[in-house]
């Protein structure tokens, strides 16, 4: 049971804690200027830090914040959940005493950002309510078999020791 034989992207768990694009924005008919965006619609959307770069990412790539979610094109909804990249965008932010300042930003997207504040916090509440968008998957890297390739590639009579762990009791007696 050494950690050193662990599966690096799953910690040797077998399994990941992934957010799901269809928990971030459970109702379709909603627009973002409404809140489809579960997690950042905790305040009055239209004053949210996140709404201004939306409004600056939805203008620079045609799509509207008031339409439906889904009236939104595959293209519109891939640059809201995943981001755009290192493309700067210009965002107007207007505060308290109507003074307007401008500033450039990229926008990393919602599932992104959900995912990097999960990792950096330190807060149990915040990762708990960043885990009610997230589901929870075998690993990608491991299928599930919790070790690295490199263990997963010594055999023993043509089975790696997470097949023959697997196996029952009477089976393994037998292959033994």
């Amino acid at each position: 049971n050494s950690p050193h034989g662990a599966c690096p992207t799953c910690t040797g768990l077998g399994t990941r804690l992934v957010v799901d694009p269809e928990l971030v924005i459970p109702n379709k008919r909603l627009t973002i200027a409404q809140g489809a965006i579960r997690p950042w619609s905790r305040t009055s959307a239209n004053q949210t830090w996140y709404y201004r770069i939306l409004q600056a990412v939805a203008k620079e790539h045609a799509f509207s914040l008031d339409a439906p979610i889904e009236k939104l094109s595959k293209k519109a909804l891939e640059v809201v959940f995943y981001g755009s990249g290192e493309k700067l965008y210009d965002v107007n932010n207007e505060f308290g005493s109507g003074k307007v300042r401008q500033f450039m930003t990229t926008y990393e997207g919602v599932i992104p950002n959900l995912e990097r504040r999960y990792k950096e916090t330190e807060s149990e509440y915040m990762r708990a309510e960043i885990e009610r968008y997230m589901r929870v998957y075998p690993c990608e890297s491991c299928g599930g078999k919790r070790l690295k390739p490199e263990v997963l590639g010594v055999t023993v009579g043509g089975l790696h020791i997470a097949a023959a762990t697997a196996k029952s009791v009477a089976v393994a007696k037998e292959f033994f």
